[in-house]
């Protein structure tokens, strides 16, 4: 299949994900989050204790990136970043009862959203396309480390 037609499965994979994004940024808009602020939330929901390191890992941005939202995230009265008692070099972050009821609520509104984004498709074809997607991102992984 050609790199450039309408369904190369690069051009599939970028047009879905601009897609789903613009979705997403509309359902978050009346919580007045962006959907990097949520899936930052997400992690420290699932993950805490959890240092501002192992967010960028985990969130796979930048340090940068995630102090910029971490910090509208604080503003916000959502998340916490709190001294490491282990390490004082390192901050250790959680959420407030407000950020964690948060991830409750938009958590429930993301499951509707991911019903109706598999639709008609049934679950062995889901988990045909879960393991190509993770092979995929596997490539892109060997990609990254193996080419500058």
């Amino acid at each position: 299949m050609s790199s450039c037609n309408e369904l190369s499965i690069c051009r599939l994979i970028y047009r879905t994900a601009q897609t789903m994004t613009f979705h997403a940024e509309k359902a978050l808009k009346p919580y007045d989050l962006t959907a990097e602020q949520f899936h930052l939330l997400k992690n420290i929901f699932e993950n805490t204790p959890l240092s501002q390191n192992q967010l960028c890992e985990i969130g796979q941005k930048s340090a940068a990136n995630v102090t910029r939202i971490l910090d509208r995230l604080e503003k916000k009265g959502f998340a916490i970043r709190e001294k490491n008692p282990a390490d004082r070099r390192s901050t250790l972050l959680s959420l407030t009862s407000q950020g964690k009821k948060l991830v409750d609520e938009v958590s429930g509104l993301f499951e509707s959203f991911s019903d109706r984004l598999t639709e008609g498709i049934s679950e062995q074809d889901q988990a045909l396309l879960a393991q190509l997607l993770l092979k995929v991102q596997d490539n892109l992984g060997t990609l990254t480390t193996t080419h500058p």
